[in-house]
C-alpha cells in the first residue's frame, strides 16, 4: 500500500515552496532595517526546523499540531508532548477545539497511518474518551474540523488505482461518526470547513458545498459568483459577521455575505493561503484579515475587508501585527503559513509555520496591550 501525506493542504503548500527556493529577494520590505534593529529569536528547540501544521487552545492551553502535539498553559511555561489517551508514540492526523474547553485529537500510527482513534477530552489531558469504534476502517483520516457545535473528520482510502474521500460528522444521537452525503464521490480532501451563520460551508480545492446541519446533505454552491469550479481554492474562514471567506491560487479574496458572491483582488498571481479575523487592539474596536501569501517569499498580508483597502505586507510601517522592528522579514516572510490562532481571553496571536530547513523557529506569539502589538516572539 503506498503511503501519502496525510495533510493534503500542508503538501500543496511544499510543493510550491520547493519551487521558489531559489527565487531573488525582495529589498523593498526594509530587510537591512530590520536586521540592525531586531533581536536575536530565541525559542524552545521542540518548534525548530519542524512544522506547525494546526493551533488550538481550551481555556487552559494552547496546542501545537507537529508530528505529535505540544502543549503549554496560556500564562506561560514549557511546552511539552500531550499524552494522548497514554499515548505518546503517535502521529497527529487532526487537532481541533470547541473554544469552550474540549479538545479532540485524532492520532495514526506512524509507519502504518492506521488510525489510533478520534478522542476529545474536557480536562486538557487528564482523562480521555476514544468517539470511534470502526467507522473509519480501511480509511485513513486527513484531519478535523469543528463548526458550530459538531466536530468534523475528513478521510479518504489509499488504493493503486484511484482514492475516494470523505466527511464524517459527530451525530450525538447515535453517539457516533455518520458519512456526510455529497452530490458525487469525492475525488479530492474536504480541506476547510466552517459555520457561515445559516450553513456549513465544506471545501476542497476546487469545489464549495454548503449544507444547512444534521443529517449532512452537501449541495454544489451554485450562487451567483462563486469561485467553485473556476478556481484553485486554499483558504476558508468566517468572520465575526457571519461572513464566509475564501482565497485562491490567484491572489483573490471571496466574501459570502447577504446570500451573494463578492470578490477582490488582493494581489495579482500571487497565492494566497489560510486566512484569520484579527482584531486591531484588545478592545476589538475593528479588525483585519491575515492572509498567508507566498510571492517572492511568504508570510502574510494584512487587509482591511472595510475599507477594501491595499493589502498590507507585515512589516511595513502601517501593518498592526508586526511592527517594522518587530523580525516579520526574518522569521515570518521567509516560511508558508499554515495556521492562525487568535485567543480573545489572553490577547493572544499565535501563528504556525513550516520552517522549511533553515534552522529557525516554527511558532510565535504577539500579544496586545491596549492598541500595541508585542510583535512575533519566537516560543
Amino acid at each position: 500500500m503506498k503511503i501519502k501525506q496525510l495533510n493534503v493542504a500542508f503538501l500543496t503548500i511544499l510543493a510550491v515552496a520547493a519551487s521558489v527556493a531559489f527565487a531573488a529577494c525582495d529589498n523593498s520590505f526594509g530587510v537591512f532595517h530590520e536586521i540592525q534593529t531586531e533581536k536575536a529569536q530565541v525559542g524552545t528547540d521542540v518548534f525548530k526546523n519542524v512544522t506547525v501544521k494546526a493551533l488550538a487552545e481550551d481555556g487552559s492551553n494552547y496546542y501545537a499540531a507537529m508530528a505529535k502535539v505540544f502543549y503549554q498553559p496560556t500564562g506561560g511555561g514549557t511546552w511539552t508532548v500531550l499524552s494522548v489517551n497514554g499515548d505518546t508514540d503517535y502521529y497527529c492526523v487532526g487537532l481541533a477545539s470547541d473554544g469552550a474547553g474540549t479538545l479532540y485529537v485524532a492520532t495514526a500510527d506512524k509507519s502504518t497511518t492506521a488510525l489510533k482513534g478520534i478522542y476529545s477530552t474536557a480536562n486538557s489531558g487528564s482523562s480521555w474518551t476514544k468517539m470511534d469504534s470502526g467507522e473509519f476502517a480501511a480509511k485513513i483520516v486527513d484531519s478535523l474540523f469543528y463548526a458550530n457545535g459538531t466536530l468534523f473528520a475528513a478521510a479518504h482510502t489509499d488504493t493503486e488505482s484511484s482514492d475516494t474521500y470523505y466527511l464524517y460528522y459527530w451525530d450525538t444521537v447515535t453517539s457516533s461518526f455518520l458519512a456526510a452525503t455529497f452530490p458525487s464521490a469525492l475525488d479530492t480532501s474536504i480541506t476547510g470547513l466552517v459555520y457561515g451563520g445559516s450553513a456549513y460551508w465544506a471545501m476542497t480545492s476546487g469545489m464549495l458545498y454548503t449544507s444547512t446541519g444534521s443529517p449532512f446533505t452537501f449541495a454544489s454552491d451554485g450562487t451567483g459568483g462563486t469561485p467553485s469550479s473556476a478556481k484553485t481554492l486554499c483558504g476558508i474562514a468566517a468572520d465575526s459577521s457571519a461572513n464566509v471567506l475564501v482565497t485562491t491560487t490567484d491572489g483573490y479574496l471571496y466574501t459570502y455575505a447577504s446570500s451573494a458572491w463578492s470578490s477582490d483582488l488582493l494581489a495579482s498571481s500571487v497565492t494566497l493561503g489560510v486566512l484569520a479575523e484579527v482584531p486591531i487592539d484588545d478592545a476589538a474596536s475593528a479588525y483585519r484579515l491575515l492572509v498567508a501569501k507566498h510571492n517572492s517569499g511568504y508570510g502574510y498580508y494584512e487587509y482591511d475587508a472595510v475599507t477594501k483597502a491595499d493589502p498590507i505586507a507585515g512589516n511595513n510601517a502601517d501593518a498592526i501585527f508586526a511592527p517594522t522592528a518587530s523580525s516579520y522579514t526574518t522569521t515570518i516572510y521567509t516560511k508558508p503559513v499554515m495556521a492562525f490562532h487568535y485567543s480573545a481571553t489572553n490577547k493572544t496571536l499565535l501563528i504556525g509555520l513550516a520552517a522549511q530547513s533553515t534552522d529557525t523557529y516554527a511558532l510565535y506569539s504577539n500579544t496586545v496591550s491596549g492598541s500595541t502589538w508585542s510583535g512575533w516572539t519566537a516560543e
